[in-house]
């Protein structure tokens, strides 16, 4: 893309230096530092060109950045205006990621339920020689009664945890 098609960016004084402290910064994550750098150079004036063979960076990365914050002018005025505590927390969503939707989940909130509810079972009133159950227990005894095809001792420690109980580190055997 020529310089002439850029998205413009003019940045207050107030926006660069948000941006120059996101693009500095020691704590500031690396999207937010590169993003920022973007948006600084870009309001140099510089092309989507010089931008990306400085930054080494790929041309559609330099365009959406620049145009994503471009399309956001009118918006970045009026908070600076009416809200100017509330710049950074603006720069920086204009700047994030829009939420992905991740991977499906391999259990349903049933399977999850019935696990929990099975850590809550006392093992000697259904039958099981111990006393208490341990993460490993729950996986084999939840596969036995077809809660679950497979899972792993560590994802039924997990769910266990995230519900807030906890199970012994190894089975102990109920005494006779």
């Amino acid at each position: 893309m020529s310089w002439k098609n850029a998205t413009k960016i003019e940045i207050s004084e107030k926006e660069e230096k948000i941006l120059k402290e996101n693009a500095t910064g020691t704590h500031t994550p690396l999207h937010l530092k590169m993003r920022s750098e973007i948006i600084l150079r870009a309001s140099k004036g510089k092309s989507n060109n010089e931008i990306e063979r400085e930054m080494k960076l790929n041309s559609e990365t330099v365009k959406l950045w620049r145009d994503k914050y471009g399309a956001q002018k009118e918006e970045l005025r009026q908070t600076e205006s009416s809200s100017p505590h509330k710049m950074r927390r603006f720069i920086e969503e204009i700047l994030s990621d829009a939420p992905r939707a991740g991977a499906p989940p391999k259990f349903t909130d049933e399977q999850v339920a019935s696990i929990i509810a099975l850590a809550c079972e006392d093992p000697m009133k259904i039958g099981l020689p111990f006393s208490h159950w341990s993460p490993k227990l729950l996986q084999i005894e939840a596969i036995k009664l077809g809660i679950i095809e497979s899972i792993s001792v560590r994802q039924v420690g997990r769910f266990l945890k995230r519900a807030g109980f906890t199970t012994a580190q190894e089975s102990k055997l109920a005494e006779s």
